[in-house]
């Protein structure tokens, strides 16, 4: 009974504060299933707050947030570049928010230079075990689930006041802490946790780019929208993508006016018929490399 009052003054403790709790996990995962044995890691954050949580990759932040700033000293200055590479940009270039208390599920992913807004409403039915550990300090308990085309197992805590966890995961009657997918390709390890202020972030706007008064997007660029989209909407777009993954460049170079380079592997060109064959197999590539979704039912 103490240690449940003590959970509480915690929850509401937090509630009530202007700060949230910040989860950190570290992410092991495959992008290629036939190369297991060489696993990336990334970290990630699960930011919690009062009204839900976001849970993103700490490398892809900083990388779009340099990239925001450079962009828009470039247009300052009056310059038409905006080529902008970063080698340390991080793989894992989805976030997932969750509201609070109904866990709304919104996944927000790009495919090519389109960025969507996936609503899921997919049910967690979780089966928990009694098998129990310690990770770190606090004590774990076994749960399973299957889910989005995976088996995974995770580790709970009920040392923390919240029923969330690593990507979509929520449900639990406390904190995942740790999780792993049969195959061991994506494995979320807890990291750490500490309070935080608001974090800034550098606002996203529309660019437009002095090409006949027309915005222009190149790869993900800030500016435009996210289109809201249901799980099947999402799965038909994925299809269509895989299938032209150069369909909206074909689109952009057809238009009047519209000069583009384009530079793959250090090579520079301007021809655009050169540069939808070399886009399109560097594309396609990237897609049969990158064949080990966490959520694989969302990319058949």
């Amino acid at each position: 009974m103490k240690k449940t009052l003590f959970i509480l003054s915690i929850f509401f403790g937090v509630l009530s504060s202007a700060q949230g709790t910040r989860i950190m996990y570290e992410y092991k995962f495959a992008s290629n299933i036939e190369k297991k044995d060489s696993l990336d890691t990334e970290l990630m954050y699960l930011d919690i707050k009062k009204d839900g949580s976001k849970f993103y990759s700490r490398q892809k932040f900083v990388s779009d947030s340099l990239r925001d700033v450079y962009i828009q000293k470039q247009l300052a200055s009056g310059s038409g570049n905006f080529s902008y590479n970063d080698s340390n940009a991080g793989k894992v270039d989805y976030t997932v928010n969750k509201t609070y208390p109904d866990f709304k599920t919104n996944l927000h992913a790009s495919l090519g230079p389109n960025r969507f807004d996936v609503s899921d409403s997919k049910p967690m039915n979780w089966k928990i075990l009694p098998e129990k550990k310690k990770i770190d300090k606090f004590e774990v308990q076994k749960a399973t689930l299957d889910f989005g085309g995976r088996t995974w197992t995770a580790w709970f805590s009920q040392d923390f006041p919240f029923q969330d966890g690593p990507y979509k995961f929520h449900g639990l009657p406390g904190l995942i802490l740790e999780m792993e997918d049969s195959t061991g390709t994506h494995i979320f390890k807890f990291a750490g946790s500490k309070k935080f202020d608001e974090v800034e972030k550098i606002e996203k706007k529309e660019i437009t780019p002095p090409v006949g008064g027309r915005v222009v997007r190149i790869g993900n660029m800030p500016g435009g929208k996210e289109l809201e989209v249901t799980e099947q909407q999402f799965i038909k777009q994925w299809k269509e993508y895989k299938n032209d993954p150069v369909k909206d460049m074909r689109q952009s170079l057809s238009m009047p006016g519209i000069k583009m380079k384009l530079n793959i592997n250090g090579k520079e060109m301007t021809d655009p018929a050169e540069m939808l064959r070399n886009m399109e197999k560097f594309q396609k590539d990237q897609i049969k490399q990158d064949n080990n979704k966490i959520e694989p039912a969302l990319y058949p």
